[in-house]
């Protein structure tokens, strides 16, 4: 009984709220403690991507503007995730150890 009370009371030591402004607009979140810098760091991001569309097309509506950030943060994701797969460099460095193989096999 006692071992549940200590698992309730890690659960809460390691998250907790925290308040972000997202487009001027408040969100509470509930993270992870080790998490908060990445948050905040995120919190800054959108904030300066806002300010920097706002001033390159100010004729656009706050709405249009948010959509473009978050479609600009969602292409610098895809950029990463295909920088990070190493699917495409491990094959083509099997191709190239295929094909120094057969022109050792051929001597």
């Amino acid at each position: 009984m006692f071992s549940s009370f200590k698992l309730i009371e890690q659960m809460s030591d390691d998250k907790f709220i925290i308040n972000v402004q997202v487009g001027g607009f408040p969100i509470k979140l509930e993270i992870p403690r080790s998490e908060e810098e990445a948050y905040r760091k995120a919190e800054r991001m959108v904030k300066d991507l806002i300010a920097l569309y706002y001033e390159r097309k100010m004729q656009l509506a706050y709405e249009d503007i948010l959509k473009l950030v978050a479609y600009h943060l969602a292409v610098n994701n895809v950029k990463k995730e295909f920088a990070e797969d190493p699917a495409p460099l491990s094959e083509k460095i099997q191709s190239l150890e295929t094909a120094i193989a057969d022109l050792l096999d051929t001597d």
